[in-house]
């Protein structure tokens, strides 16, 4: 892989970026999936050599690195639609969670 490359998922999306000036060299979209699928769903990365391993609504694909081709693809079935963590011996992960909060309201007066 071209050292001068940073590799980001994001909304469905894994693309490539030059480090020295920030432009992007390709962006591929995986594939839509249950509800929706990939749009706004988190990605996880993992390079290995010239391969992206990319995980996202409970599927796995290896990208090309030089152009994002998607080489191939898994769709894990049985093990449901969440965020997929990607590790290999010999290598560092980063996991991003997210944390949703919700407000309520209630309609009802509280005064005595």
């Amino acid at each position: 892989m071209q050292k001068d490359l940073l590799i980001i998922g994001c909304n469905g999306y894994v693309s490539a970026i030059l480090t020295n000036n920030g432009e992007e060299c390709w962006r591929t979209k995986l594939r839509q999936g249950v509800l929706g699928g990939s749009r706004g769903s988190d990605v996880s990365v993992l390079i290995d050599g010239e391969q992206v391993f990319a995980g996202c609504n409970g599927r796995i694909y290896a990208l090309r690195t030089s152009n994002g081709e998607i080489l191939w693809e898994n769709d894990l079935k049985g093990m449901g639609f969440n965020e997929v963590a990607l590790a290999r011996q010999g290598t560092s992960t980063q996991f991003i969670t997210r944390v949703e909060q919700t407000t309520t309201t209630s309609s009802g007066n509280s005064n005595p």
